[in-house]
């Protein structure tokens, strides 16, 4: 058996302080690499600005589209409450110290009943932002302020609804608390079904070429409906 020296050479030594110093510098240059595939499509694929608003009747349309969205959502609670018999009321609820009102279905005969009241709003926007997202991916170029106005009821009042599931508040009769008893699931369960739309649908609007965005986005929709079916 040949018998090595407990000694190294001063090239052996020098060699191997160069092998430690490649190996603590590759995962910051894996990192740079990375950094620079992730910056460099933005960079490549960078669009215009959003479209001005010059207009004081630009606004008033932005409201429009806002209250338009607030109209299809209400409209289709009742839409659902009246083909399955539920005889809504209107009764007074608070979140906090602000007071305010909900449509309280007084006839219920089964949970997918209560779930596909309680969601009925929720799939009518998911609808109408995919039409309009896919209609128009470039909205944000585009100076049509009735469907932005519509889009941004969309996701701010599906994260809204989200904050509440994921915080636990509001009252009883909520969409979210009520389609959270419906499914036996609790309200944060509810409130990421509601945020993933409404992330990917903002990051759709400023990214309109996203490719993994419009499909997750359509997975999370999809998903809202399917549970009305699961019963």
């Amino acid at each position: 058996m040949v018998q090595t020296s407990g000694f190294m050479s001063r090239e052996q030594a020098q060699l191997g302080v160069e092998s430690r110093l490649a190996q603590r510098k590759g995962p910051r240059g894996v990192l740079v690499v990375l950094l620079l595939l992730l910056l460099l499509p933005r960079t490549a694929h960078a669009k215009p600005g959003e479209a001005d608003f010059r207009r004081f009747t630009d606004y008033v349309w932005l409201l429009l589209g806002a209250g338009a969205g607030l109209a299809l959502h209400e409209g289709s609670h009742l839409l659902f409450d009246v083909a399955s018999d539920a005889r809504p009321t209107v009764v007074g609820v608070s979140l906090g110290p602000f007071p305010f009102f909900a449509i309280q279905p007084t006839n219920i005969q089964s949970n997918q009943q209560r779930y596909a009241i309680a969601q009925a709003g929720f799939l009518m926007q998911n609808i109408y932002s995919e039409l309009i997202l896919r209609i128009d991916p470039h909205l944000r170029e585009h100076h049509r302020p009735l469907l932005k106005g519509m889009l941004a009821f969309h996701v701010l009042l599906s994260a809204g609804y989200a904050v509440t599931g994921f915080a636990g508040i509001g009252p009883a009769q909520s969409d979210v608390n009520t389609a959270a008893r419906a499914l036996g699931v609790p309200p944060w369960a509810i409130g990421t079904m509601l945020l993933v739309p409404a992330v990917c649908d903002t990051y759709r609007y400023f990214v309109p070429d996203s490719r993994w965005a419009p499909w997750v986005s359509l997975s999370g929709k999809l998903t809202m409906l399917g549970a009305t079916l699961a019963f």
